[in-house]
């Protein structure tokens, strides 16, 4: 594997392709990097945000980390298509990045470093990382006590979160982590509740939703406007409304109501789409 190979796997935008070809950073320094970046990264990335452009040279240091992650997807019998598709994270926060600071580069760090150490894979249209249950909890009639192994589901924007899509990421998933009981938690804006009473019975978002139990409810949590505006205002009457999203979820917070989000288990993978 070599970057140019895995930037094309990722469809990493041309760009930023680019920019990475020309970057330059001798073989001692990136390995200097390498091994900060294991030692201890949050005094790594601390460091990182001190240098000039720090954002193209976190770019440029996760995709040599991804790159240097492909020996040990091989020796685990971890197919290029869940490689590529983990990190096509990557190129969606380079350009999420684009758009935010006007660079191509990483600012998601925390994130993406979950990706390099082989903690989260992207499994069809959701993505999986195993984590320990922070409490004991108790779903349709099921006791799941602390620290518990269970599967957490992230949603990574882009193509549509058909029930088709979800299904199939799901059925994957309980194949890839064999070892895992099939308990999914997840946390995001899509499972708050009131979303009800902003999208139309049948969309995507709200089957999604119907296979969680919520157990949790934030809020005060600015995710959902975060991604529906792709920014977050003081005043809900700054958002610009263009999609039937956008102006529903405006007139909803124009109207006094908040957006938060969710906390949601599903139990034995039985999804119900």
């Amino acid at each position: 594997m070599n970057i140019q190979s895995f930037c094309e796997g990722i469809k990493l935008d041309p760009a930023a392709a680019q920019q990475l070809y020309a970057y330059r950073m001798d073989e001692e320094a990136y390995e200097a990097h390498k091994q900060y970046f294991y030692a201890d990264r949050v005094s790594f990335f601390e460091s990182v945000k001190q240098t000039t452009s720090y954002r193209e040279r976190l770019l440029y240091l996760f995709v040599r980390f991804g790159v240097d992650a492909y020996e040990e997807y091989r020796i685990r019998g971890i197919s290029d298509e869940i490689y590529y598709a983990t990190f096509s994270d990557i190129e969606i926060w380079s350009s999420t990045c684009k758009h935010d600071f006007g660079e191509y580069g990483i600012e998601e760090y925390n994130w993406l470093q979950e990706h390099v150490q082989l903690r989260l894979f992207r499994l069809g249209r959701l993505q999986f990382q195993p984590i320990a249950l922070d409490r004991d909890l108790e779903a349709d009639g099921r006791k799941l006590a602390k620290h518990q192994i269970v599967l957490n589901v992230h949603i990574p924007s882009g193509e549509p979160l058909t029930p088709q899509g979800v299904k199939k990421s799901f059925e994957l998933a309980r194949a890839f982590f064999r070892g895992v009981s099939p308990v999914y938690v997840c946390h995001s804006w899509l499972l708050y509740p009131e979303l009800s009473k902003v999208l139309s019975a049948d969309s995507n978002i709200l089957q999604f939703q119907k296979q969680f139990y919520i157990y949790e409810v934030d809020e005060h949590a600015r995710e959902a406007e975060q991604r529906i505006f792709n920014r977050v205002r003081a005043d809900p009457a700054e958002y610009e409304a263009q999609t039937s999203l956008q102006r529903s979820a405006k007139a909803y917070l124009l109207a006094g109501h908040k957006l938060g989000s969710g906390y949601g288990i599903m139990l034995d993978g039985a999804s119900s789409i």
